[in-house]
């Protein structure tokens, strides 16, 4: 599902909404359409188990015993 991040740019009010397709977005403090997009990160965590990903991380990190 695509969630975007904005800020209203009349009340200043962060928020995240889903859109979808021709939809708008709409500030849900003060209903206004003029919205700055907000640059947004998305974390993944990798965890140590079996597998090729696994063993990619199992052995720590840079500097440590195991790591590259």
């Amino acid at each position: 599902m695509p969630i975007f991040e904005y800020v209203c740019k009349k009340c200043k009010h962060p928020f995240e909404a889903l859109v979808m397709g021709s939809q708008k977005a709409t500030c849900p403090s003060c209903g206004s359409g003029d919205l700055a997009d907000k640059f947004s990160t998305y974390a993944v965590r990798a965890t140590a188990g079996t597998g090729w990903r696994g063993q990619q991380f199992a052995g720590g990190g840079c500097g440590q015993a195991g790591g590259t």
